[in-house]
């Protein structure tokens, strides 16, 4: 069993070790010249990556929105349907054009993975619709909602107050 002192100085470890990775963010950001282009229009997709020395970002555009160009160099992007996948070297940014359908809206959505850390993520979910305009098949007939990920705090509290239930288990 474990004293309620230990306790106390368990938890104060556990937030030291995940408060730092909290704080840090995502090493890659997403940014969009616009998030309501005109029917046909095409627009700028802007990646910012930070500390990632060799890794990949793969995107994924919504249905009928279609992959234009980019900068980036083309021995390392490779498009497939809906998805864009860009290998990262030392890179800080990247740029890439997206065309617009005729109507529609959705999600671009992106996950990014750093080999040399061994640590991946999700880019959080950048909407974008045509001329402001959502659509029912794309956002299911219901208003879009956004949705966040989980705090690591959640599951920090969880751990927590296992361990606090489990310390004062033999007491009564």
């Amino acid at each position: 069993m474990i004293t309620l002192p230990a306790n106390r100085l368990l938890c104060i470890a556990l937030l030291l070790m995940v408060v730092p990775v909290a704080v840090s963010g995502a090493p890659v950001t997403r940014t969009l010249s616009t998030a309501e282009p005109g029917a046909g229009e095409a627009f700028t997709v802007s990646l910012s990556i930070e500390d990632v020395a060799l890794g990949g970002v793969v995107e994924t555009l919504p249905a009928g929105y279609a992959f234009a160009e980019t900068d980036h160099p083309a021995d390392r992007i490779l498009v497939r349907g809906q998805k864009i996948a860009f290998a990262v070297m030392n890179d800080t940014r990247i740029a890439y054009s997206v065309r617009a359908p005729a109507s529609g809206s959705g999600d671009i959505t992106g996950q990014w993975e750093d080999f040399i850390g061994e640590v991946d993520g999700a880019i959080p979910a950048s909407h974008v619709a045509v001329d402001g305009i959502e659509t029912a098949a794309e956002s299911g007939g219901a208003s879009p909602v956004a949705q966040e990920a989980a705090s690591p705090f959640a599951v920090l509290a969880a751990i927590a107050g296992i361990l606090i239930a489990a310390g004062r288990g033999g007491r009564r």
